[in-house]
């Protein structure tokens, strides 16, 4: 059986060159990220032309947007190593001097005495010893580089700044000109930052555009049940996370977060550090096989490569290596096997019923989803027999992408209130060999918007000579 959980991988110098981008394409890559944290707008809008270039009904290319969000950063200073136990100096951006490492105003209003200050997700910690206002004196607990523009974090607290920022508009506008399917919010805390994102993106007349909600911060894990309702699509960010727990809390985290995103129905996207040392190496490390598997058993719908394809040495290698632990995780049980989420409607329990009753005949389903509910429905009881979702709508299809174990099928020609709906999808599944003479197939489609509620079951029979 073919691969269920999705791939998505962060281009950047080390992926966007033609040859590469179409080497992913050739290995299966559903979608690509484009960082806005360092915005090209030239490189993405010709990386971007490229990929949908090479898209076919059979095979939708999903373009992500990542936004860089309320973040707070580093300035502009030379790079230089720190020992642990060494002092730092850390002050405003208009302090002009040599002797401190310039950051932005935020962190003076939140850092207090005794708090760990941690740069790029934590790769660097320093604990507070003094701030009075322009200056925040710190110890390093670890020896590394400190390096300009990199993200500062003060460990457990949250920035007092808007979302999205003027950036962030600006940048949500260039994306969604240029065709791009999914925002990714950066820093969400609440349902009301992707609600007001939605607005403005509804006003610019890209209503289509899907938005993934970054589960980075503590306020969004707590308020995970008003940002799943307002989100498309959730993504655990697990290397801003480390800013709000504990390491070891870090899975519990990850699996509530996958296990509340299923029962509501949206799909999930599991990131950061998944292959890193394929930075800089050509073989993953085994703990980093074993956190793949993790991801897959828990649920994921999506795993995200960032760093290992976007400025990797091996960004072909890291994508084939995923897709190997891939299909060794998925020909094991999830973890909690058999702990289904309860259906939430009557629609939800038609979802369930197709994909048991195709799994019990051992067939194939085919199914139409106009707007993707009908998709993520399926998606939701994650099928482990072929399903096939087609769609009349070209931004339905790309967000089927991110949905484990269904397939998408763009078909424009199609129309839900078409009486031959069914026989024409049979029709086209037969001669794009999705299915074949003898399989079993299981229909299903909505009458009205939103719904889930025809089933028919039929034998494929042979065409005549």
């Amino acid at each position: 059986m073919s691969r269920q959980t999705k791939i998505v991988v962060t281009v950047g110098p080390s992926s966007w060159n033609e040859e590469m981008l179409s080497a992913m394409l050739r290995e299966g890559v559903e979608a690509f990220r484009f960082n806005f944290s360092h915005a090209d707008y030239e490189r993405f809008e010709l990386v971007a032309k490229f990929l949908r270039g090479h898209e076919t009904p059979l095979r939708p290319v999903t373009l992500v947007a990542d936004l860089q969000g309320p973040v707070v950063r580093l300035g502009e200073f030379e790079e230089f190593p720190v020992k642990a136990g060494e002092r730092v100096a850390f002050c405003l951006p208009e302090v002009k001097s040599g002797e401190c490492v310039p950051v932005e105003e935020p962190v003076f209003q939140v850092a207090s005495e005794e708090d760990l200050i941690l740069i790029e997700a934590g790769r660097l910690a320093f604990r507070v010893l003094r701030n009075d206002g322009k200056t925040i004196l710190a110890q390093a607990l670890v020896d590394g580089v400190l390096k300009p523009r990199k993200t500062v974090a003060v460990k457990g607290k949250e920035f007092p700044l808007p979302s999205p920022t003027p950036k962030d508009l600006k940048d949500m506008k260039f994306a969604a000109e240029r065709g791009f399917d999914v925002i990714a919010l950066s820093f969400v805390r609440r349902g009301e930052d992707v609600s007001r994102t939605r607005e403005v993106l509804e006003d610019m007349g890209f209503e289509e555009v899907r938005l993934v909600a970054k589960i980075e911060t503590r306020s969004a894990v707590e308020r995970l049940e008003e940002v799943l309702s307002a989100a498309d699509a959730v993504l655990v960010a697990r290397g801003d996370l480390a800013a709000y727990f504990e390491l070891e809390q870090i899975y519990a985290v990850q699996e509530q977060i996958l296990r509340r995103a299923r029962a509501a129905g949206k799909p999930t996207i599991v990131a950061t550090q998944l292959l890193e040392s394929m930075i800089e190496n050509p073989l993953p490390t085994r703990s980093e096989v074993v956190d793949v598997i993790t991801a897959v058993r828990m649920g994921a719908d999506a795993l995200m490569l960032a760093g290992e394809t976007a400025a990797g040495r091996y960004p072909l290698e890291a994508v084939r290596w995923l897709k190997r632990i891939i299909a060794e995780a998925e020909r094991m049980p999830e973890e909690g096997e058999g702990l289904q989420p309860r259906p939430e409607d009557t629609y939800d329990v038609i979802a369930q019923g197709v994909v048991t009753l195709s799994e019990m005949l051992s067939g194939k389903v085919l199914a139409f989803s106009e707007k993707g509910n009908t998709a993520r429905r399926l998606a939701k009881y994650k099928p482990k027999i072929p399903v096939y979702v087609y769609t009349n709508r070209a931004p339905t299809a790309r967000y089927i992408n991110l949905l484990r174990g269904v397939k998408p099928v763009y078909h424009p020609g199609l129309s839900k209130s078409d009486s031959a709906l069914f026989e024409n999808m049979l029709e086209h599944a037969i001669n794009a060999g999705l299915v074949s003479s003898g399989d079993i197939v299981v229909f299903t489609a909505g009458r009205r918007a939103g719904a889930t509620d025809l089933i028919t079951v039929e034998r494929v029979k042979p065409r005549p000579l």
